[in-house]
């Protein structure tokens, strides 16, 4: 199959794109001009045409011949600084030309759209107790980045219904690559020091004061909880269980039109991935209430298990070790952020 991939050189696109050149596929990615990344990508077996995502007929031209789009390309919060305009532009109006570039290409079997669970309010005081399905909560994003996500989920949602594309959207938890699980910042005690330093509020000076006197050193792991005790909890996704997902989901039918949370098998759990953590990294860990508004949820992915046997191929444990071989060793099993 032809696939036309957005955002290729990118942590994510870049190993997407590996996967389906590997499996026989004829890849062609679209990058900025001077992206100095391409030549990376090329390596394996993709092509490369540039262009602006802002800029329809870039996008059409681009996109001529193909039959499957993976619209990864974005501008998102690690890329930038970018303004209100970039945003809008990159994101909105790129979202837009992508459709355009679809409807007129008759050879188009399949389009997905990468959006990001930054979509949702997910942080309300308490936390939030039930599995989070797709349309559990309002899409209430005010961020640039999240706000800019939501408009081109309602732009593919008018495509499907007005013009009957074969759109699919995927939402992106909390992504991690190579090694990333262990320099998360909220595992670290030093990330909450830094936060509740110079708190005037009791809770905050005690949560800080106790956590002085235990804290001796990087790396000095957290079992960050709530007010109340209660651990945290909050779900990612590895870089593989996103590859396994367009790897099922392409050419599917039932995927139409639908949107889907992409997370990993199981949520991170502050009480028992923090203590494997800390024996694997040789490191001393502290629970700690913390005075500020929790993470604590997972995502119900019921949905895209039913439609496209979305089966994330790691567990926690797998993540974990296979970053520690990683950055020990500098190889593994664990496919590289960029190629």
């Amino acid at each position: 199959m032809r696939i036309f991939i957005t955002g290729v050189t990118g942590r994510i696109g870049a190993n997407v794109a590996k996967r389906f050149v590997d499996l026989g596929h004829e890849v062609t990615g679209f990058v900025v001009p001077g992206d100095p990344q391409s030549g990376k990508v090329t390596q394996i077996g993709a092509d490369i045409i540039e262009g602006d995502l802002a800029t329809l007929s870039d996008v059409q031209s681009a996109a001529e011949g193909a039959e499957a789009i993976f619209h990864l390309g974005a501008a998102f919060q690690a890329g930038g600084p970018f303004t209100p305009e970039q945003y809008f532009d990159i994101n909105v109006k790129g979202t837009f030309n992508i459709l355009e570039a679809a409807q007129a290409n008759s050879h188009i079997q399949h389009v997905f759209h990468t959006s990001t669970d930054g979509t949702m309010e997910k942080y309300p005081p308490e936390g939030i107790e039930e599995p989070i399905r797709e349309d559990s909560l309002p899409l209430a994003a005010t961020g640039w980045y999240g706000y800019t996500k939501v408009l081109t989920e309602h732009l593919v949602d008018r495509y499907v219904r007005a013009e009957s594309l074969p759109v699919t959207v995927f939402r992106f938890a909390n992504a991690w690559g190579a090694g990333e699980a262990l320099n998360f910042p909220q595992f670290h005690m030093r990330t909450f020091m830094d936060q509740l330093e110079g708190s005037t509020e009791p809770a905050g000076r005690d949560a800080y004061e106790l956590m002085s006197k235990a804290y001796d050193g990087d790396p000095h792991l957290i079992i960050a909880a709530d007010k109340n005790g209660r651990p945290w909890k909050k779900h990612f996704v590895e870089v593989r269980d996103i590859i396994h997902a367009f790897e099922n989901a392409l050419a599917n039918p039932a995927t139409f039109g639908q949107t889907y949370q992409l997370a990993s098998g199981e949520p991170f759990r502050w009480e028992v991935m923090i203590p494997y953590l800390a024996e694997q990294l040789n490191a001393p860990y502290t629970k700690v209430n913390l005075p500020i508004t929790p993470t604590y949820y997972e995502y119900d992915l019921t949905a895209a298990k039913r439609d496209f046997n979305y089966d994330p191929p790691l567990s926690l444990v797998d993540v974990v070790d296979e970053a520690i071989a990683h950055r020990n060793k500098g190889s593994g099993a664990i496919i590289p952020t960029t190629v």
